[in-house]
């Protein structure tokens, strides 16, 4: 009879057992949350994917150091796309496949977090705060995408708004590249001057890869505009300021996020020239090492030892996606799931940027845009200088 007993108490102890394996969230133990991201760390951009990276593993380790999240501490399953959709596909299918993955944070770039996002939402696997302004992530609303970075439409807006009515300005130039990103860019400046009871004055395209723009440079001169806002990237920001300069012009020149970078500075001065007087959108102030927030130096200090290189504005990217992340987590529980933690994600109301002084950031049940305002910079002695408060355009 004991015996009978004994094996009934073993068998339900098992039982218990299985039955805590099955129902036990994939990428979540009593030790570690497995976060993946796919990062472009040998391609045409592995220069901010690197960076990203770093940013990710710097509050990682952060996180870990104190504890973890109830107790676990965060594994990070980072791979390389290679700026590659192909590429993005296969290391994705091997992030949910065999290292079973909770969610994903942080996957870098339009074409390649685009080509990843369906099969991540198919699988009911939440997808945060992807390296792309497109608005793919969040439009049409996806329970499992969130955005989290100001999109390039609503920089676009915010960049003429500021111009017309800040300015004055009525006489609005544009060159943009002809694609998806160049359209949405465009469409924004568009809707934003028709809001404002205005027109475009001109606008010229350039193919993708141009390494000359002298001819819409002209032309927008010739128009006479007051400002040229760029839907361009590093290389095409450079090259419009340059012929700018070639012919004299003082004219305004706006740019959005792509521009706002370090290489356009740096690579204006190495072409012989100053960019001084470029404004550009940005997500967050510059983190120079003598940023005015104390927290600030104190992060990029803690880098620089931790990595050996200075950190950049993308590595604010990856180590502040992740500590969303983690807000959201502590705040679903101990009992971690995807439901839990995007049901989380949908109801903590707006949440300050503590750690950079960018915009809040706020998600809800039927929005998943996040961002909703750009700060203006602009070119000063070299260097990157915010020159608003967060702006939006409604």
């Amino acid at each position: 009879m004991k015996k009978a007993i004994a094996t009934s108490l073993l068998a339900l102890v098992i039982g218990f057992g299985l039955s805590a394996t099955v129902n036990a969230e994939v990428g979540v133990t009593d030790k570690e949350i497995v976060i993946g991201s796919h990062q472009d760390l040998s391609g045409p951009i592995a220069g901010w994917g690197t960076q990203v990276k770093m940013g990710l593993e710097m509050r990682a380790r952060e996180i870990n150091e104190a504890g973890g999240i109830c107790g676990r501490k965060i594994r990070l399953v980072i791979e390389d796309n290679a700026y590659d959709p192909k590429k993005a596909i296969m290391v994705t299918n091997k992030m949910i496949s065999r290292d079973k993955v909770f969610c994903f944070i942080g996957n870098m770039g339009s074409p390649t977090a685009g080509a990843t996002k369906p099969i991540i939402s198919r699988k009911k696997i939440p997808q945060m705060f992807p390296l792309t302004a497109a608005s793919l992530f969040f439009d049409p609303y996806d329970r499992y995408s969130f955005g989290g970075w100001v999109p390039y439409y609503d920089q676009a807006r915010i960049l003429v708004k500021y111009f017309v009515e800040k300015k004055g300005y009525k006489r609005i130039g544009l060159m943009y590249q002809d694609d998806e990103m160049g359209a949405i860019m465009k469409k924004g400046v568009v809707d934003e001057l028709k809001a404002e009871g205005l027109k475009l004055t001109a606008a010229e395209s350039y193919k993708r890869g141009a390494t000359e723009f002298s001819s819409q440079i002209a032309k927008l001169k010739k128009a006479d505009v007051q400002v040229v806002i760029l839907a361009t990237v590093i290389r095409e920001t450079v090259g419009a300021l340059k012929e700018a300069k070639k012919l004299g012009w003082k004219v305004d020149m706006a740019g959005m996020s792509p521009a706002y970078n370090i290489y356009v500075p740096l690579l204006c001065k190495k072409a012989g020239f100053s960019p001084d007087g470029f404004y550009s959108t940005g997500q967050a102030p510059y983190p120079y090492p003598d940023s005015p927030r104390p927290n600030v130096r104190e992060w990029y200090k803690r880098h620089k030892e931790w990595f050996g290189k200075n950190p950049d504005l993308p590595t604010t990217a990856g180590y502040a996606a992740l500590d969303f992340f983690a807000k959201a987590a502590e705040k679903a529980g101990c009992d971690l799931t995807r439901e839990k933690l995007i049901d989380a994600m949908e109801s903590m109301g707006t949440v300050p940027d503590d750690n950079f002084g960018g915009p809040a950031t706020t998600f809800t049940s039927t929005n998943h845009q996040g961002t909703y305002e750009a700060i203006l910079f602009q070119i000063k002695n070299g260097r990157w200088v915010q020159i608003s408060e967060p702006l939006g355009y409604k």
